[in-house]
C-alpha cells in the first residue's frame, strides 16, 4: 500500500503539480483566463520571449492570448488555488510515513473494513476489541473504496461541466470585446467628421456675433461719453461753488458773511437740489442680434451627431444637448465640448439600444454565465469622470419685497427662509417664494455680510461701517450680545465680513480704515484668536473641513487654516481680463462658487480635488457686480444677488 501511495503522490506530482514552461514544481502558481496554471516568474519570462508588447501574453500550451494587468503585471493574474491546495495535500501524504496497509493498534492486522462513523479504515480487532468503534457501524473496505471514488467522479463530471460553461462565456467576451474595438473604431471616425464640420460652423456663428458686439460697443461708448461730459461739467460746478464757500466761510469777515449770504445760499440750494444726469439702464449692455444665417450655415449639434452616429434620441436626451450647444457657444474650447457631447450621446445611445445584446449577451437562464459576464463588467476600470461638469442652470428669478431695496448679503436658513442684509433696511427674512416673513429689529442696515449658526441657527451680523462690533441674535431675531471688535494692536476697528465653522465659532474679517486683522471667537462671541494678515480682509467664508477661503483687498483669494498658516492661492479661471473675487460660499463636498467684480462680472465654479482648488466653469455672467452667494440647505439651488435690480437668481 505504501508503494502505491507514493506512486499515486509521483503520478500526481508529474501530471499535475509541474510547470509546463520549466517542468518543475510550481512556485507561485498563477492562471490565466484559460485556467492553465503556470510558475509566476515563469511566466513573466515567456511573456517577454513572446512579444514586444508588455501588455499582452499568449497561453503555452493552448496559446490564447489575453490582455496583462496594467498595474500589477503578471502577477495582478489570480493565484491558482486548486494546485496551491494539491500541493499542500500531496505534501502532506509525503511527510506522513506512518500510512500503511496496517493497523496501527493492533500489529500485524490488515485493515479490512470502514467505520462509518468515524471515516476511517480498521482492522477486525478494532470493530470487536477496540471501545472506541462499540456499536458502530462497518462496511467492507473495497467496497468504501468503490463508493468514495464513484462519488469522486460525480464531483469530477460536475467540475468538467462548470468547466465548459466558463470556457464559453469567455469565447463569448471575446467576441464582445472584438466586436465593441470595431463598433468604437467607427463612432470615433464618425464623431471626428462631425466635430470637424460643426466647428467651422460655429466659428462663423462665433464671428458674426463678435462683430455684432463691436459694433454695438461703440454705440454704447458714444453715449456713455455724452453723459460723462454733462456730469464733469455739473461736479466742476459744485466742487467751486464748495470751495468758494469754504474759503468765504473762512477767511471772510463778519460783514463779508453777511453780505454774500442771500446770493451764497440762493446758489448753494439750486445746487444741492442737482441731480445727476440718468444713467440708462441699458447703457453697457450689449445686446446681440442673431445674425441672419441659413439653416446650412447655423447646424443643429444633436441631428448632426445622430446623423453621423445613426441614433436617435428622445426629448430629454435632446434638452441636455441643446444645453451643450449653449456652452459650446460661451467657451472657446469647441473641440472639448464636443467631444464630451459626442461620449455622452453614444453612451447612453448604446446603453439605450442595447448593442451588447446582438453580439452574444448571456442570457439570464444561463445560471453561471450571468455572474461571470456581471463580473467581467464590474471588473473593468471605471471611467475617468473628472471631465463630466456638473451643469448649474439658471431656474427662475425672485423679486424682493419693497422694504428691501439694494440686497447685498444673503443667507439660506435651514428652514428654507432666505435672509437678506441691505443698503435700505435692517436684515430681512423672506419665504422661499419670496413674502416677507419678518424683521430683524435693530439689526444693523448697511451692512453686506450675514452668518448663520449650524447648531442653534443664530444669526451673526456685522455692525454697520464705523461701528466696531458685530451682533449676535437668536433664531427669532432677538438680540443677544453685541462684542466690540479691535485690531490686532488693540485699535477699535469695524468688521466687514463674518463666517461661521462647523462647531459654531465666529470668524470676523476687520478690513475698514486700512485694518487688516482676522478674530477668532467662541459661539457666544468670546475672542479666542486673532492674526494680521498680508492684505485687508473683504470677504471670507469656511471650507467643510473648517479652513478659511478669504478675498483680500489685493485681488487675491486664499485658503488658509483658522490661524492664518498654511496658506495657498486659488488661482482665476483662464482667460479672463481682471480677477477682483469679491462674494462666495462653499458647498459641503468642497465646492466653490465665487463673484467677480472684474471683467467679465460672473460667477465661477470650483471643485477641491488633489489638495487644492481648481477652476470648473462659469455658472453665470452678469450685468452687475455678483453679490451674496448662498446655496440651499440641500445645496441643490444656488442664489445670486442682483443689487442693482433688486433681485434673486436662482440656479439648479
Amino acid at each position: 500500500m505504501a508503494e502505491a501511495k507514493n506512486s499515486l503522490t509521483s503520478t500526481i506530482d508529474r501530471h499535475f503539480l509541474e510547470c509546463a514552461i520549466c517542468h518543475g514544481p510550481f512556485n507561485d502558481p498563477r492562471a490565466l483566463p484559460c485556467l492553465h496554471p503556470f510558475c509566476c516568474e515563469c511566466l513573466e519570462n515567456w511573456a517577454k520571449s513572446c512579444s514586444n508588447d508588455n501588455s499582452i501574453v499568449s497561453c503555452p500550451l493552448c496559446k490564447k492570448i489575453y490582455q496583462i494587468p496594467e498595474e500589477e503585471g503578471i502577477k495582478g493574474f489570480p493565484v491558482h488555488f486548486l494546485v496551491t491546495n494539491l500541493q499542500d495535500t500531496v505534501d502532506k501524504a509525503k511527510q506522513n510515513k506512518s500510512i500503511t496497509n496496517y493497523c496501527e493498534n493492533h500489529k500485524g492486522k490488515e485493515y479490512e473494513y470502514f467505520c462509518e462513523n468515524c471515516g476511517c479504515a480498521v482492522c477486525s480487532d478494532c470493530c470487536i476489541l477496540d471501545p472506541i468503534h462499540r456499536g458502530h457501524s462497518f462496511i467492507q473496505l473495497k467496497e468504501a473504496s468503490k463508493r468514495q471514488s464513484g462519488f469522486l467522479e460525480n464531483l469530477t463530471t460536475r467540475v468538467t461541466t462548470v468547466e465548459g460553461k466558463y470556457a464559453a462565456i469567455l469565447q463569448k467576451i471575446q467576441l464582445v470585446k472584438e466586436n465593441l474595438d470595431q463598433d468604437t473604431d467607427a463612432k470615433i471616425q464618425a464623431i471626428n467628421e462631425a466635430r470637424n464640420e460643426f466647428v467651422q460652423r460655429v466659428d462663423n456663428l462665433i464671428g458674426a456675433y463678435k462683430q455684432d458686439a463691436y459694433s454695438k460697443k461703440e454705440e454704447n461708448v458714444r453715449a456713455i461719453e455724452q453723459i460723462e461730459e454733462m456730469l464733469q461739467v455739473d461736479l466742476a460746478t459744485l466742487r467751486n461753488s464748495s470751495e468758494l464757500t469754504s474759503d468765504v466761510i473762512k477767511s471772510g469777515s463778519d460783514s463779508n458773511i453777511i453780505s454774500l449770504y442771500p446770493s451764497l445760499s440762493s446758489s448753494l440750494q439750486q445746487l444741492a437740489e442737482l441731480q445727476p444726469t440718468p444713467v440708462d439702464s441699458d447703457l453697457g449692455e450689449i445686446k446681440l442680434e442673431m445674425p441672419q444665417l441659413t439653416s446650412v450655415d447655423l447646424p443643429s449639434l444633436e441631428q448632426l451627431l445622430c446623423d453621423k452616429l445613426h441614433i436617435t434620441i428622445d426629448s430629454s436626451q435632446q434638452v441636455l444637448v441643446n444645453s451643450q450647444a449653449r456652452r459650446l457657444l460661451e467657451k472657446p474650447a469647441a473641440a472639448n465640448t464636443i467631444s464630451e457631447t459626442a461620449k455622452h450621446l453614444t453612451s447612453s445611445a448604446a446603453s439605450r439600444q442595447d448593442n451588447l445584446g446582438s453580439i452574444g449577451r448571456p442570457e439570464a437562464s444561463e445560471g453561471p454565465s450571468l455572474s461571470l459576464f456581471s463580473r467581467f463588467r464590474s471588473s473593468t476600470k471605471p471611467s475617468n469622470q473628472s471631465s463630466i461638469v456638473k451643469q448649474w442652470k439658471e431656474c427662475g428669478k425672485l423679486k424682493t419685497t419693497p422694504q428691501v431695496k439694494f440686497p447685498m448679503g444673503i443667507v439660506i436658513h435651514p428652514n428654507g427662509d432666505i435672509v437678506l442684509t441691505s443698503i435700505s433696511s435692517p436684515v430681512t427674512v423672506l419665504s422661499r417664494n419670496g413674502d416677507l416673513k419678518y424683521v430683524i429689529k435693530d439689526s444693523p442696515s448697511k451692512n453686506n455680510n450675514i452668518a448663520i449658526t449650524p447648531s442653534c441657527n443664530r444669526y451673526i451680523i456685522p455692525g454697520e461701517q464705523g461701528k466696531n462690533e458685530f451682533h449676535i441674535y437668536d433664531s427669532q431675531g432677538v438680540l443677544v450680545c453685541t462684542t466690540p471688535t479691535y485690531d490686532i494692536n488693540n485699535q477699535p476697528s469695524s468688521p466687514r465680513s463674518v463666517a461661521v465653522d462647523s462647531t459654531g465659532r465666529i470668524i470676523v474679517g476687520l478690513s475698514f480704515n486700512s485694518h487688516k486683522t482676522v478674530s477668532l471667537h467662541q459661539p457666544n462671541g468670546t475672542l479666542i484668536s486673532k492674526y494680521e494678515t498680508i492684505s485687508p480682509p473683504r470677504k471670507l467664508n469656511c471650507t467643510p473641513d473648517d479652513k478659511l477661503i478669504i478675498s483680500f483687498e489685493d485681488n487675491t483669494l486664499q485658503v488658509m487654516d483658522q490661524s492664518g498658516h498654511n496658506a495657498s492661492i486659488i488661482q482665476p479661471p483662464p482667460g479672463i481680463q481682471s480677477w477682483r473675487p469679491m462674494y462666495m460660499c462653499c458647498s459641503k463636498q468642497g465646492e466653490l462658487f465665487v463673484g467677480n467684480w472684474g471683467s467679465p462680472e460672473a460667477v465661477y465654479r470650483y471643485g477641491y480635488t488633489g489638495g487644492e482648488y481648481k477652476y470648473l466653469d462659469c455658472i453665470t455672467t452678469t450685468k452687475y457686480h455678483p453679490y451674496g452667494i448662498a446655496l440651499s440647505a440641500d445645496e441643490q439651488e444656488l442664489f445670486v444677488v442682483d443689487c442693482r435690480s433688486n433681485i434673486i437668481k436662482i440656479f439648479q
